[in-house]
């Protein structure tokens, strides 16, 4: 498991991500072992009513109503996944301010399992609300597990002014029929972002320059090699799931999409270019350049070769340049612009989103509380305590500015201190509150990274119930097949001039009619129907 440092951003993305891909991480590994072995610039405000920060939805979303009356006690349960980086505690701050703000006790439920969800619709003893991805809303809200939240918004207020200020959110929420079975986070999606970076110093020490292009990025990394024979020149620690930050350098996504430029479904695995990516990465593994543990590489094992000089360029979660740049007694971490590899510009990932949010047990015996909880999370007042914390306890204001108690080192520290952004304790985030724990010659990155966001993002349109039933087992065979091939093509083991068969045997895994499926629902997304 990850340590506590690696996850300064995109852990919710990340359980997802495993989520659908542990089944195939063995199948893989399998199939490849015998060749491998031959989340300083704060809010303003005023002082004495600082600012909640910037990007707030126009102004019946940050309006919070006024209580005539405090609420009658209530009790919910919140189930969450575990974090061995910060376990949940019920003395974190976000618990008792939730109930100093809404009079609800929050009885926070984590997972012991990935099947922990399943189990617990399954047995009909479902918590009250719960932490879900977009995945699990697909599966159970079409069985009746989720409630219907389109049918409350009148006891949420905040919840439909959150909706209408962000179209975008509400089209990925409301699905085919109308209804809304969660609502997805916003605020915090900057932490998930995936960047290239590498080593300033030992670049300059060289005479070397950050590669613009991947031929460059190989010719850099060659060098590197020479350089330092025992080393590889570049690290990476997602496997497969790395092709995802790579493929828009090549201008296209590791999966099914919405082309930019035509505005129907693609799958960017069947474009010319990303065999070109292919290639380049069968190249690069050949001659040495990254590490041929590459698909099971683990955290600590990343975090060896980016502090003990053995790695020189990388790709991960935007925080953690800072994080290594701690770790490292010598030298500097930099941010490195992405290298084309085809087209006419160098992408990364479109990160700065969020897949993680709320649903409310279809038949939770505290429905009130619930749909209560949910309101304020997304009310201002919720976004400002649970981003911040409250004056006096978490922070000071100076000079109209929040400035957080010396006991908050780093952004991570708010997670294991307070439990602020946490799972299950938000829904509408102040990044700002995360950044003013970033020191001020470590911000660049947040600020470069939105230079380079691919157009569109990895965003799936919604199904009908039909539709998924269709389509479930043929999208995990398909990809299956995609991540056992793509590894031999990478690792020699399927030479390139196999991948026009490659192509071809993609229609026997469906792939027509799972493109003809999303279309669809793409083209019915756009007329309302």
């Amino acid at each position: 498991m990850a340590s506590a440092l690696e996850l300064k951003g995109g852990f919710f993305k990340m359980r997802k991500w495993l989520k659908r891909r542990y089944i195939v991480s063995a199948i893989v590994l399998a199939s490849v072992t015998a060749t491998a072995l031959s989340g300083c610039g704060g809010a303003s405000g005023t002082k004495t009513e600082p600012s909640a920060g910037t990007g707030s939805p126009n102004k019946s979303a940050s309006s919070s109503p006024t209580a005539a009356a405090t609420p009658a006690p209530a009790t919910i349960s919140l189930f969450t996944e575990f974090s061995t980086a910060w376990p949940a505690k019920k003395d974190w701050g976000v618990w008792k301010w939730v109930k100093e703000e809404t009079n609800i006790t929050i009885n926070q439920i984590t997972a012991t399992s990935p099947e922990s969800l399943s189990l617990a619709v399954a047995s009909g003893e479902m918590p009250d609300v719960m932490s879900v991805f977009p995945i699990e809303v697909r599966k159970f809200g079409a069985q009746g597990a989720f409630l219907d939240l389109s049918k409350h918004m009148d006891k949420m207020p905040n919840v439909k002014a959150y909706l209408d200020a962000k179209p975008d959110i509400r089209a990925r929420v409301t699905q085919p029929d109308g209804k809304i079975y969660n609502i997805i986070n916003d605020g915090a999606g900057a932490g998930n972002q995936s960047v290239w970076f590498y080593r300033e110093d030992v670049f300059q020490k060289n005479g070397l320059k950050a590669p613009t292009t991947w031929d460059e990025l190989y010719a850099t990394a060659k060098k590197l090699k020479q350089l330092y024979p025992e080393s590889y020149p570049i690290v990476f620690r997602h496997g497969i799931g790395t092709l995802g930050t790579f493929a828009p350098t090549f201008g296209v996504l590791s999966d099914f999409y919405k082309d930019p430029t035509t505005g129907n479904m693609q799958y960017g695995i069947a474009d010319p270019n990303y065999k070109t990516m292919i290639e380049y990465l069968s190249k690069f593994y050949k001659e040495g350049l990254f590490p041929p543990d590459w698909l099971s590489m683990d955290y600590k094992a990343w975090t060896q070769f980016i502090t003990a000089n053995k790695s020189f360029i990388t790709l991960q979660y935007i925080g953690q340049i800072e994080i290594m740049n701690n770790q490292l007694k010598e030298g500097r971490l930099k941010f490195m612009a992405p290298p084309l590899g085809a087209g006419s510009k160098a992408y990364l990932p479109k990160g700065n989103y969020e897949d993680y949010g709320f649903a409310v047990a279809s038949k939770t015996a505290n429905l009130d509380a619930s749909l209560r909880y949910l309101d304020f999370i997304y009310s201002k007042k919720g976004r400002e305590v649970l981003s911040w914390g409250k004056e006096g306890e978490t922070y000071t204001v100076e000079n109209g500015k929040r400035k957080f108690k010396p006991v908050f080192k780093e952004a991570n520290d708010l997670r294991r201190e307070a439990g602020i952004q946490t799972a299950g304790a938000y829904g509408w985030f102040d990044f700002d509150a995360w950044l003013a724990l970033v020191k001020e010659n470590e911000q660049e990155p947040y600020v470069e990274a939105q230079k380079y966001q691919f157009p569109v993002g990895n965003i799936l349109p919604n199904l009908t119930k039909e539709e998924l039933d269709a389509t479930t087992i043929p999208s995990e065979q398909l990809y299956k097949y995609y991540a056992t091939s793509i590894s031999k093509f990478i690792m020699g083991e399927t030479p390139m001039t196999q991948w026009d068969s490659f192509i071809s045997s993609l229609n026997q895994y469906g792939l027509p009619k799972l493109l003809e499926t999303y279309q669809t629902a793409l083209d019915r997304n756009k007329t309302g129907k």
